[in-house]
């Protein structure tokens, strides 16, 4: 779970920047929003509106820059990190700093990195949400490193004269030098509970993911059933490689392939097209079958049919991929970013959507990028601490909370925001006939 996330000089952030998920204790609305049992609540989902080029997609941007930073100790050898320091300004700035705050398994962490193109500084404690110090599980700066938790001095600083462009994180995975189980902790939560769907994500593993998990599938004919996009059920239809190779014209170079690289035991293949999962193919027992999603929709007089993929639309397939994210963010404690979570959908079936999410008993958070201004509704769908803005001024970026204005319960967000009365909105100049 996410409480806080800082940036300085990343992309358009110049100056410092703090987006968090904690609640307004003294809104009433949606209650079931919070999780309050939580020694900190927070708040369950976030919606990030703003102009077009005021900072939203580089928001997340930010974090899928952190995520990759500590979970690949490879990412920053063929980066150019000029590309992502601020460039508006006469006087540069050399280093990128954030700060994340989160929570795993009953436990609450604070990392910090700073990042030029020299020298890499990081940190990791162990919040004491300050009734206690906090504990420093590390801290480095360059091959230098400060630790209780170290197994071995010398061996650690030679791992980080040997990786220099390198998070400590994901090379003591590799390499333990520290002791310290917390600090694997946090590394999983990066790796394992933070996820990101940009606006051309695909979910290769879509079809395979919806045959083994019974309850994501289940969770996709809910969503249909109740948004109303007139497909009755979804399901994956099984058939026999050999039997499906004959009914398909085209599939004579998908067969000449798997001749020539065969399907290793309990693995499999899948085929996307126009950001499509068109099929998979698994080989268990020696058996080849192909899987398929198939869609029933309503025709003229109760007519049913049976469609394949390539004939739903692009709103269709977008959600498709949205619902594994959602799925994660509803039964488990990951945190999921979307960026243009309305891309390609209608303004009501998001507002059904996300209306759906948030009555759902949900354990993780939901955090998203959109231009649907029907979703600003404070009476049925989104409390004011879950609406964020970004508005840019002398090309830095900043983000506030609709929350930050004194707002009456009875007012119409939407209205407001569309008026202007909050600021990040596009400031139009007039355009000659």
């Amino acid at each position: 779970m996410l409480l806080r996330l800082k940036i300085r000089n990343f992309l358009s952030f110049f100056e410092e920047t703090v987006f968090d998920m904690f609640p307004n204790p003294k809104r009433a609305s949606f209650p079931n929003h919070i999780y309050g049992e939580m020694t900190v609540p927070l708040l369950k989902q976030a919606a990030i509106y703003g102009a077009n080029g005021s900072g939203k997609s580089n928001f997340i941007k930010a974090i899928s820059f952190i995520k990759s930073f500590v979970t690949d100790e490879d990412f920053l050898k063929d980066l150019d990190l000029d590309e992502y320091i601020f460039q508006l300004t006469t006087v540069k700035q050399s280093k990128i700093n954030f700060d994340v705050e989160f929570f795993i398994k009953e436990k609450y962490f604070v990392y910090n990195l700073q990042i030029d193109k020299k020298n890499i500084q990081e940190s990791l404690y162990l919040s004491g949400l300050g009734k206690t110090p906090d504990k420093l599980l590390f801290k480095r700066n360059g091959a230098g490193i400060t630790s209780d938790y170290l197994g071995n001095e010398s061996s650690a600083k030679q791992l980080l004269t040997m990786n220099p462009h390198s998070s400590l994180l994901p090379l003591n995975q590799k390499f333990p030098v520290l002791t310290s189980e917390e600090v694997k902790l946090a590394f999983e939560w990066f790796e394992k509970e933070l996820e990101i769907v940009t606006i051309n994500s695909t979910v290769p593993a879509l079809i395979d993911l919806m045959s083994k998990q019974t309850a994501l599938l289940n969770l996709t004919n809910e969503i249909f059933e109740n948004i109303g996009m007139g497909i009755k059920t979804v399901k994956i239809a099984d058939t026999p490689f050999d039997q499906w190779v004959t009914c398909h014209k085209n599939a004579k170079g998908l067969q000449q392939m798997m001749e020539n690289d065969p399907l290793k035991p309990n693995t499999g293949i899948s085929r996307i097209e126009n950001n499509r999962n068109i099929f998979s193919v698994s080989l268990k027992k020696g058996v080849k079958t192909v899987h398929e999603l198939l869609f029933e929709q309503m025709g003229q007089s109760g007519f049913k049919k049976e469609m394949k993929i390539t004939t739903q639309s692009d709103g269709t397939v977008r959600l498709l991929t949205l619902i594994p994210a959602i799925y994660e963010a509803i039964n488990k404690q990951k945190v999921v970013f979307i960026d243009e979570i309305d891309n390609s959908i209608h303004p009501n079936l998001m507002f059904s959507l996300l209306q759906f999410y948030g009555a759902k008993q949900s354990k993780g958070q939901l955090i998203f990028t959109t231009h649907t201004t029907r979703l600003i509704n404070q009476q049925e769908l989104l409390r004011p601490d879950e609406i964020w803005l970004t508005e840019k001024e002398n090309g830095n970026s900043k983000m506030y909370s609709i929350n930050n204005f004194k707002i009456h319960n009875t007012i119409n967000l939407e209205n407001g925001y569309l008026d202007g009365r909050y600021g990040a909105v596009p400031q139009l100049g007039d355009f000659e006939s």
